[in-house]
C-alpha cells in the first residue's frame, strides 16, 4: 500500500542536507506508471533508480523504518514489471541487455521474492555472482536484509555451487556469515556458522571486522545481543584495533551502542589502535565521508553523555595517542557547534587541555576555516574560559597539518581478501552478459558506460 507520509528529505552531518528524488518515491510506493512516465521523460534517472550508493541510503532511511516497510516489496514490484516491459518480439530483454540485472536481483532478494529470484537467475545463472556495481556479497546481503531464508539459500547454493576450490568455498562462507549479521537475521546466522563449523572469529573481512562488528555497524540489536550471548566476543578488534561498540558510535547506532555497554560495561572505556575511546569516534562520526544522519549521531553522543551507563569525566577527558579529547576532536574537524555544547556542558570538562603538541581546542579551532557554526564554537570556548595554547603562528599551523582522521575502515563485511570482482576466476566460470560483475569493491561505473546501457534501454509505452 502507498505511503503518504514518506520523509523526503533529511540532514546530514557536514551541515549537508539530502533529498529523495520524485521516482526513489514512485518506487517505494510501487507507482510503476508514473516510474514509467519519469523514464521517458528523462532517460538518465534510470541511474538514480538503480545506483546501488543511493538504494543503500534510501534502505537505512525508509526500508528500515517498521512504518515503511512495503518499500522493499513495492521495489521489486515495479523491477519485475520494467523486466517485462523490455522484452523484445525477439526473445531478448533490453534491461538485462543494458547490464541491470544486478540491481533486478538485488531488488528481488531484499524484497525476499524467492518467484522473481528464481527468474532471475533461470535467465542468467551468473546474475548470482553480481553485475555492474553489485557483487555477490551486495545479493547475499539484500537476502538477509529480506530475513527470508529460502532467497538467501537459494543465492548461496547456486554461488558455492560454481567452484570446487576450497579458497573459493571460504570465500563464499565469510561472505554469507558477515551477510546475514550485516542483513539483521540472527536465525541466518547462527544456521551459518553451525553449517561452517569453527571458531566465530575466523570469519572475518579483509579489515578483520567480525560478525558481531558487521551487526553493530548496522544497528542490528537482536544479532548483537544474541551473539553476546552465545560467544564472548565483545572486547574482539578488528585490523585498526576497534572493537564492535568503536564502529557502532562511528557509524550513529545508538541503541548497539547501548546493548553493547550494558552486554560488556568496560567495553565503554576500550580504546582502539589510535588510543581513541568510544566518544572520541562518536565525536569524528560527524565527520565521516558520505551521508550520515545528524540526528542518530547527536542521539550517540547524547547517550555517552548522559552518564546513565558510564562515567562521563573519565570519557570527557580522555586522551587518545595525540593526547587530544573529544573536545579536541570536535574542534580540530570543525564540527557542529552542537555537539561542542554537549561536551561543554559536561561539569567537569577540561576545556584547556592541551594535546603532545601543546594545543588546546582553541588552538585547533582557530585554525580552521571559519565558518558560521565555527565563530559560535569559538565564542562559547572563550567565554568558557578556552586559552591560546601556542603563540607561534608558523609552529600551529605546521602542527595542525599533521592531525590526520583514522576512521574505523569500510563498512565491516563488505571487503574481502578476493573482490567480488575476481571471485569468479576462481570458480572457474566465465559471465555470459556484459556487466563486469565489480560488485561492491569496484568503482562506480564510467559516464560512458552508463549512456551505453541506459540507452540500451527499450521501454515500451
Amino acid at each position: 500500500m502507498a505511503c503518504a507520509d514518506f520523509p523526503l528529505r533529511w540532514e546530514s552531518t557536514g551541515d549537508q542536507w539530502w533529498c529523495a528524488a520524485p521516482i526513489d518515491w514512485a518506487a517505494a510506493n510501487g507507482h510503476y506508471d508514473l516510474l514509467r512516465e519519469l523514464l521517458h521523460i528523462d532517460g538518465n534517472l534510470i541511474i538514480k533508480l538503480t545506483s546501488l550508493r543511493r538504494l543503500r541510503r534510501l534502505e537505512s532511511l525508509w526500508d528500515d523504518d517498521p512504518r515503511f516497510s512495503s518499500a522493499a516489496a513495492a521495489r521489486s514490484s515495479i523491477a519485475h514489471k520494467l523486466l517485462l516491459d523490455c522484452e523484445s518480439p525477439s526473445g531478448g530483454n533490453s534491461l538485462l541487455a543494458a547490464g541491470y540485472g544486478g540491481w533486478l536481483l538485488y531488488t528481488a532478494a531484499a524484497a525476499g521474492d524467492l518467484v522473481f529470484s528464481g527468474e532471475l537467475l533461470r535467465r542468467d545463472p551468473f546474475l548470482v555472482f553480481g553485475e555492474g556495481e553489485y557483487g555477490v556479497t551486495d545479493l547475499l546481503y539484500a537476502a538477509a536484509r529480506s530475513r527470508s531464508s529460502e532467497v538467501f539459500f537459494l543465492l548461496l547454493d547456486r554461488a558455492a555451487a560454481a567452484g570446487r576450490s576450497a579458497v573459493f568455498a571460504a570465500e563464499i562462507a565469510h561472505r554469507a556469515v558477515l551477510a546475514a549479521a550485516r542483513g539483521g537475521s540472527l536465525e541466518l546466522t547462527v544456521e551459518l556458522l553451525r553449517r561452517y563449523g569453527g571458531d566465530v572469529l575466523s570469519f572475518r573481512d579483509a579489515a578483520g571486522s567480525t560478525v558481531l562488528h558487521a551487526a553493530a555497524a548496522r544497528g542490528h540489536v537482536q544479532v548483537v545481543e544474541g551473539l553476546l550471548r552465545m560467544y564472548d566476543i565483545a572486547d574482539e578488534r578488528d585490523g585498526q584495533g576497534n572493537a564492535a561498540v568503536h564502529v557502532a558510535a562511528y557509524r550513529g547506532q545508538g541503541a548497539a551502542v547501548e546493548a553493547l555497554i550494558l552486554a560488556a560495561p568496560p567495553c565503554a572505556y576500550a580504546t582502539n589502535g589510535a588510543g581513541e575511546n568510544v566518544l572520541h569516534v562518536a565525536v569524528a562520526g560527524f565527520r565521516a565521508s558520505g551521508f550520515r544522519r545528524l540526528d542518530r549521531q547527536m542521539a550517540v553522543v547524547r547517550f555517552l553523555l548522559h552518564g546513565r551507563l558510564v562515567d562521563v569525566g573519565s570519557l570527557v577527558n580522555a586522551r587518545d595517542r595525540q593526547g587530544r579529547t573529544a573536545l579536541h576532536v570536535a574542534a580540530a574537524r570543525n564540527i557542529h557547534a552542537n555537539v561542542v555544547a554537549l561536551l561543554m556542558a559536561v561539569p567537569s570538562v577540561e576545556v584547556n587541555a592541551r594535546d603532545v603538541n601543546g594545543m588546546t581546542a582553541l588552538d585547533l579551532l582557530r585554525r580552521r576555516p571559519r565558518t558560521g557554526s565555527s565563530e559560535v564554537v569559538l565564542r562559547r570556548l572563550v567565554a568558557a574560559g578556552g586559552i591560546a595554547g601556542l603563540k607561534d603562528e608558523s609552529t600551529r599551523s605546521a602542527l595542525v597539518a599533521q592531525l590526520r582522521a583514522n576512521p574505523p575502515a569500510a563498512s565491516p563485511g563488505t571487503r574481502f581478501r578476493i573482490a567480488d570482482s575476481e571471485i569468479l576466476l576462481f570458480a572457474g566460470g566465465a559471465r555470459r552478459s556484459s556487466g563486469d560483475g565489480r560488485g561492491n569493491d569496484g568503482d562506480d561505473s564510467s559516464e560512458e558506460e552508463e549512456e551505453r546501457r541506459r540507452d540500451g534501454i527499450q521501454l515500451g509505452r
